[in-house]
């Protein structure tokens, strides 16, 4: 059993969902890759944490998109599998929490 602390950690994720985005979503995505294959959209890209994944999974359904599947990709192919470069964009919605001091 782990503590869930592994999943507030930047980690790399690929979304499916139903229908055709063109790629010049990625902007609005954070940068997320944005491919199609078939009748499907596929993003690829990074989160910073559990909150910018449910950012962009709020982005998703905003537009009235049906998820297919998430995956969390696993980190021995960030890195290694060139599809899935470090450099990957890491999504980050702005944060509305303020820590002035």
């Amino acid at each position: 059993m782990t503590n869930g602390r592994e999943f507030d950690q930047p980690a790399a994720y690929e979304i499916r969902v139903k229908g055709i985005l063109d790629p010049s979503w990625s902007d609005w995505f954070g940068g997320f890759r944005v491919t199609v294959q078939d009748d499907e959209t596929i993003l690829v890209g990074r989160v910073i944490d559990q909150s910018d994944l449910h950012g962009l999974l709020g982005k998703i359904n905003d537009l009235g998109l049906s998820l297919i599947s998430m995956s969390r990709l696993p980190e021995a192919e960030i890195g290694v599998d060139q599809d899935l470069d470090p450099g990957l964009p890491v999504f980050s919605q702005p944060s509305e929490r303020s820590f002035e001091r």
